[in-house]
């Protein structure tokens, strides 16, 4: 892993971190100590790291702030967040930004006792660590399967990655991002709380109105170790066009018919006691088995749309293209590159297809631009789409206000070239 920067003011916050980030069976990463905002942003538009830690627990650094920052181009900046905390009002706030790339929220006590599981988790599981990348297959047949300990930080860690991944994949929308979050979330937690941990929903419900938070019953009762020593099976299937989930506990089970009979009329805003059923609402195929302790689900993607758009090119104009519409002529002058937000492009040699063109590959007609060739290529849109032109001037200033983007499109074309040297080794 790459080397990851710890955003604080506070050393002893740094060193804390430093102390307890050691993962077993890996080496242990290299940490950087940026002690301010702007330190921060030049690192991360440098460096694009793959995690950063944020420490939101002081407000001299400004940590909200700075993750406003980050989110005005998360195209570029989208590097996983480890959220450091002061306490439950951080996560609670932090929850209610939607888009926010964050990976799981920490509470600075608590650094020792999760940090290491959590490091563990994101090492297993890299791969969905997303790294904006030219790969049309980006999410072909990624799966894994792991134990989850009855850790509430666990669940939201695997959710995060996973729905974030998706999410800058362009597999989901921000309001569908929403959704497959829930269900992740609710299907881990239905496994801790009442399957691995017995807690019944008056259980529950008193706990939740005297403490307000379940983290403390859930350590009371892993305290036991008939129930301490169970664990949560969690396997998850990412494939081009739907993703596939399933959970399974080590408790006795319930009666999950009866369950979605009883609340299929509660107040849907009262989620305690009803999120099987709100999850039915937003997954498809939800199953379990008879005995209730297993539960598969499926949920479908968004084809051929970007979700995100480079702030180096936001404010261009975009130009919509409907089906057989010509993008590039064979031969014409290479004056112009098209940024592909959305919609899928044929690419045309000698009047033969050679190649498809979508959101995963960025950039048409880059190559010509550059290198101030004429087209060697005709495109053809093969769906309604929406494209942003960029001219050769356009292009040139953006880059001068901008200049890290020069690294960043160099090192995109970088992987299309080897890419398409991958490509074409196999059809030798």
């Amino acid at each position: 892993m790459s080397a990851i920067p710890v955003i604080t003011a506070d050393r002893k916050l740094f060193n804390k971190v430093r102390k307890h980030i050691s993962i077993e069976e890996f080496e242990s990463p290299e940490l950087v100590h940026l002690k301010d905002t702007q330190e921060a942003l030049d690192y991360m538009n440098m460096e694009m790291p793959e995690l950063v830690f944020l420490n939101f627990s002081e407000d001299s650094l400004g940590g909200y702030g700075l993750l406003e920052s980050i989110m005005t181009d998360p195209w570029l900046l989208h590097a996983g967040i480890i959220a450091l905390c002061s306490d439950y009002d951080d996560t609670k706030r932090l929850e209610k930004i939607r888009g926010a790339n964050i990976v799981t929220y920490l509470l600075v006590e608590d650094i020792a006792r999760h940090l290491p599981r959590v490091m563990g988790i994101i090492v297993n599981n890299r791969r969905i660590l997303f790294q904006r990348q030219i790969e049309s297959d980006l999410v072909g047949n990624i799966s894994g399967s792991f134990k989850l300990d009855n850790d509430p930080v666990e669940a939201n860690c695997y959710a995060n990655l996973i729905c974030n991944f998706l999410y800058n994949c362009n597999k989901l929308d921000i309001e569908k991002k929403d959704y497959l979050y829930f269900s992740i979330n609710e299907m881990l937690m239905n496994a801790i709380e009442h399957g691995n941990c017995g807690i019944t929903y008056e259980e529950k419900t008193a706990w939740l109105e005297e403490h307000g938070q379940i983290l403390n019953l859930i350590e009371e009762k892993c305290k036991d170790p008939a129930i301490g020593g169970k664990r949560v099976t969690f396997e998850y299937t990412l494939s081009t066009d739907h993703s596939r989930f399933f959970v399974a506990d080590e408790g006795e089970g319930f009666d999950w018919r009866a369950m979605l009979e009883t609340t299929k009329n509660q107040d849907y805003l009262s989620l305690h006691g009803r999120g099987i059923t709100v999850t039915k609402k937003f997954v498809n195929n939800l199953l379990f088995n008879e005995k209730g302790n297993e539960v598969s689900f499926e949920f479908r993607h968004q084809t051929d749309v970007t979700n995100v758009t480079p702030g180096l090119f936001r404010n261009m104009v975009q130009l919509d293209v409907t089906e057989g519409d010509t993008v590039f002529k064979e031969g014409e002058p290479s004056d112009h590159v098209c940024y592909i937000v959305k919609g899928r492009y044929d690419v045309i040699v000698g009047g033969r297809v050679v190649s498809t063109l979508g959101p995963d590959d960025v950039f048409m007609g880059e190559m010509s631009f550059l290198l101030n060739n004429r087209r060697s290529a005709a495109v053809k849109a093969a769906s309604s789409g929406r494209l942003i032109k960029i001219s050769k001037q356009e292009f040139v200033e953006a880059i001068k206000k901008k200049p890290h983007y020069a690294l960043f499109l160099s090192r995109l074309l970088a992987q299309r070239i080897q890419r398409l040297n991958r490509s074409a080794s196999r059809n030798n």
